[in-house]
């Protein structure tokens, strides 16, 4: 029997009775959130944290010269417990109402920034990894061998030397005060980030409207006024009461400055950049204003027309004129009038399991010859009824290797975080053999009986997850650190906009868009509508992801001095940063408004936000590759063939961080990535 976990004499063993006290005996080590006490959680995460210590610690002192065992493996082996504690807490604060959890998460995240900065700033850990890279610089050819005489491949030579940039990015040469005043910021920032989490979360709830700005119910609510009421709802959580980020927004951006110009950073971006496929902050700003003003006149053109529909429109009131508040309802009414789809026409054909499983499912297989496999035993063992299980094996047939699980909670709860999302709760890895466990998580609200129909924007978000997942249940890596999606920001939302493309793939929309009552397939005259709408409207929706993003980078390319210090300030600085821009944001507000932005001001994406349109200039020129004949396309397929999928899983999926993706990349499609697929999708060439 498996003795119960110490935490190393910080207090008493971890009893037998903590659900922590043992790895998990489910499937490749899927949670058991139906076992879960929430008082289980909080010691195991500190007793976690001192075993860790422990486990640093014997290697920052271990006498013996640094080698792959005694340094990279033991570090990458480390933390066992507190990664399976954390696991747990965070997919729960996520994803259900449990306010003693949210107030635990709050409670613990200062003391886990110190945590990470015990490793961060360990200039003993720090000289051991500069050793083995020093090997691997004195041997350019590429046959380097540590002490112990093994050979460092190119796997691990890539591993520690961004260990060796990662130690000097995050302030390992910083010493007495300096160092305490690094420390206190990352200690602060953690738990205002986690603060702001929360307050947005329960901001979206309480508001009654989607996590961004343009609530989806703006294209069906009448009349103006009541759109306009709406919109004014949505934007202004977080801009006063009892849920107001203002305060925790000028803080985290005055915090991060300091500590950009402490680790010698002109700006907190600029450090963001230097870990990133972009590199620097005059790459991110030049592919942004390259775009915006094509995007801003596209949208421009959109709006006159749009305006003109509601002038015609007899609910129009005299005095009412189009705005902001008015885009939704109106695209929808022009693109039903040009295409003969919107979401009531499409809706019967788009039921919520036929789209994951014969839709999502179906292209997975199609490409990269996986099956998928109900676990209902397992699903048992989540933390809400409706979440689904699949057990992925590497073959279509039931005796195929097992390759890891999917975890599928697409319903909207009270308390759960808005969006959607993709997380790991088990990592791959070939040196721990571990076989990943992946989850998918939306925002979907569950009818009260009957069928869940989705809208097209929904059909989209499950195919982009699961791109997400496919990163995950694909990893072939050595290391935990570098498997999947574990890659930089700006590359990280590439597989999942690939994924995208198959939702109206011939062959897989025939699949699984189907009638919900007669289950004959979606006329063909309404699939080839559907799939010709091209560039429509791209100019707003190009317009308001780009007035987020410059928002991000607004607001973190600022030095300290230059940060608002008053609340009221927040709402003059965006209208500033995003006019200079060249964004109107009277006409196109922001996706997000930096007060409910939690991609930048809960942690995540921060100064990163660009990263989905940077990805999307990979992933919309291997879509070009996939349809192309003789690249990824067969006979006219479209590129929807075993041999594409698994080019694109051999040279990309299956990779991590294990390689530079630029050099992933080109082994995939021959060729760096161009710009102008990007431009010809979003209406923009």
């Amino acid at each position: 029997m498996t003795e119960p976990i110490n935490d190393g004499g910080a207090g008493a063993a971890l009893p037998e009775t903590n659900c922590f006290a043992r790895p998990w005996t489910l499937e490749l080590g899927l949670p058991d959130f139906a076992s879960v006490a929430h008082a289980d959680i909080e010691p195991a995460v500190r007793a976690g944290m001192n075993i860790q210590r422990r486990e640093w610690e014997a290697v920052a002192t271990n006498p013996a010269p640094a080698t792959i065992a005694n340094t990279v493996e033991a570090l990458e082996r480390s933390g066992d417990l507190l990664e399976r504690a954390l696991t747990v807490l965070y997919a729960l604060t996520s994803a259900t109402d449990c306010l003693d959890l949210d107030a635990l998460e709050e409670k613990l995240a200062p003391e886990l920034a110190a945590h990470k900065d015990a490793y961060n700033l360990d200039a003993r850990l720090y000289h051991r990894f500069q050793a083995l890279n020093d090997l691997v610089a004195a041997s350019p050819d590429g046959r380097a061998h540590d002490a112990d005489g093994r050979p460092i491949d190119p796997e691990t030579a890539r591993l520690i030397g961004l260990a060796v940039e990662a130690f000097e990015r995050d302030g390992v040469d910083l010493d007495g005060e300096q160092a305490q005043r690094l420390r206190e910021i990352n200690a602060r920032m953690t738990a205002l980030e986690t603060r702001f989490s929360t307050l947005a979360t329960e901001a979206m709830h309480a508001a009654g409207v989607a996590n961004y700005t343009a609530t989806p119910a703006l294209a069906t609510t009448r009349p103006h006024a009541a759109r306009q009421a709406l919109l004014e709802r949505a934007m202004t959580r977080g801009l006063g009461g009892e849920h107001d980020t203002r305060p925790l927004v000028l803080e985290l951006a005055q915090l991060r400055a300091e500590r950009a110009a402490l680790l010698g950073y002109p700006h907190h971006a600029a450090i963001i950049a230097a870990q990133s496929a972009a590199g620097t902050t005059r790459a991110v700003g030049g592919m942004l204003a390259r775009l915006a003003g094509p995007a801003m006149a596209n949208a421009r053109v959109e709006a006159r027309g749009l305006a003109a529909r509601m002038a015609a429109d007899p609910q129009t009131q005299p005095g009412e004129s189009f705005g902001p508040a008015d885009w939704p309802l109106y695209q929808a009414a022009e693109r039903k009038e040009r295409f003969g789809v919107d979401d009531a026409t499409l809706a019967p054909y788009l039921e919520l399991w036929s789209v994951v499983e014969q839709g999502v499912f179906y292209a997975a297989t199609a490409l990269y010859g996986i099956g998928f496999h109900e676990r209902q035993d397992l699903a048992a063992h989540m933390y809400d009824p409706t979440v689904r299980v699949w057990e992925v094996r590497d073959g279509r047939h039931r005796d195929a290797p097992l390759l890891g699980l999917f975890v599928g909670d697409y319903y909207a709860r009270e308390g759960k975080s808005g969006g959607a999302w993709m997380s790991n709760l088990v990592e791959q890895s070939q040196l721990l053999g571990r076989r990943p466990v992946v989850i998918n998580c939306a925002n979907i609200e569950r009818p009260d009986s009957g069928p869940t129909l989705l809208t097209w924007d929904e059909v989209i978000t499950c195919f982009h997850e699961f791109g997400h997942a496919l990163h995950g249940l694909l990893a072939d890596s050595r290391y935990p650190s570098a498997s999947g999606a574990n890659v930089p920001p700006d590359v990280v939302e590439f597989p999942s906009q690939v994924n995208e493309t198959w939702a109206l793939h011939p062959m897989v929309l025939a699949s699984y868009a189907r009638h919900v009552e007669t289950g004959e397939p979606m006329p063909a005259h309404l699939s080839e509508r559907l799939r010709g709408q091209g560039a429509f409207g791209q100019g707003y929706a190009t317009t308001e992801y780009l007035g987020a993003a410059l928002l991000d980078q607004a607001w973190h390319t600022l030095s300290a001095e230059h940060v608002p210090t008053q609340v009221q300030d927040v709402e003059d600085f965006e209208h500033t940063a995003l006019a200079g821009a060249g964004i109107d944001d009277a006409l196109v507000p922001p996706r997000y408004r930096s007060t409910y932005f939690s991609h930048s001001f809960a942690g995540g994406y921060s100064a990163a936000y660009y990263a989905y349109i940077w990805s999307e200039v990979m992933a919309a020129d291997a879509a070009a590759w996939f349809r192309t004949d003789g690249q990824g396309a067969r006979d006219g397929d479209l590129g929807l063939n075993r041999a594409a999928g698994d080019a694109f899983r051999r040279e990309f999926l299956s990779r991590g961080d294990s390689r530079d993706a630029g050099e992933s990349y080109r082994a995939f499609t021959g060729n760096d990535p161009r710009i102008e697929p990007l431009l010809e999708r979003r209406g923009l060439a």
